[in-house]
């Protein structure tokens, strides 16, 4: 009751141009006020969650932004799955796939970390950052099944008439693995995010400039930076990047 009462007050105060937030949010209304103005004007209807974890993402679009959509996520660890599917039967508009993204199909070893959200199919390298020793540290390694973007997503975007899909990715290292794998089904996105490295917290990850360059090459213009996990001494360890498809979005 709490909560529905402090968000009904938002919402009445966002009428009248006031925002009211807690200190925990304020390194996160930028992207919420970004995304939110971003869907409207693109008219996004289907959200493609890759790298889901347990539903952070959806619950940030659902409870911050307000986009009420489709949202369409891939984890790959079965516990997390577990997880979001538990939660599923309230939102008609949210489904969950058990599959890991990639370039081609196949069975892979996947690294758990200790601290699930940092799980990835690259090695923690902790040699440019001790910022996230003990938390970016494998756990157990399990088999997972990579399917593409190019195989799955037309069948979806037909079953739920989805026209302007737009596509975040957080898989920790592996965003432009995950791209190669959408050559086709890459072009139908109207607006995508990436998490990109400054500072390399795996072994072999590519650095920001390489995503930039990589979805700049196909047709994705710099929309929006902001900040994730800066470290100790506030030197910027990731941000997320988000671009817009010039030609999708008539820019």
């Amino acid at each position: 009751m709490k909560r529905q009462l402090v968000r009904g007050l938002e919402a009445l105060l966002r009428r009248f141009g006031i925002a009211v937030l807690p200190e925990w949010r304020l390194g996160y209304v930028g992207q919420e006020t970004y995304l939110r103005s971003l869907f409207a004007r693109l008219s996004v209807d289907c959200v493609i969650d890759v790298g889901a974890n347990v539903g952070q993402y959806r619950d940030f679009l659902r409870e911050r932004v307000g986009y009420g959509g489709w949202i369409l996520s891939f984890e790959p660890v079965a516990e997390h799955v577990e997880q979001m599917r538990a939660r599923a039967g309230d939102d008609a508009k949210w489904r969950i796939l058990e599959y890991a993204l990639g370039a081609e199909l196949g069975v892979l070893h996947f690294n758990v970390m200790r601290s699930s959200v940092f799980s990835s199919f690259l090695v923690p390298d902790h040699a440019h950052t001790t910022e996230f020793v003990g938390q970016n540290e494998v756990s157990r390694v399990v088999e997972v099944e990579m399917r593409t973007l190019d195989e799955l997503l037309p069948p979806l975007l037909a079953e739920t008439g989805a026209r302007a899909p737009y596509l975040k990715l957080d898989t920790q290292g592996f965003d432009i693995e995950v791209a190669r794998g959408a050559c086709t089904s890459l072009a139908a996105m109207v607006a995508l995010q990436t998490e990109a490295s400054v500072t390399p917290i795996y072994a072999g990850m590519p650095g920001y400039r390489d995503s930039i360059d990589y979805f700049a090459a196909r047709g994705f213009r710099l929309g929006g930076i902001f900040p994730v996990h800066p470290d100790a001494v506030l030197g910027l360890v990731e941000f997320d990047c988000h671009m817009v498809n010039a030609g999708r979005a008539g820019t």
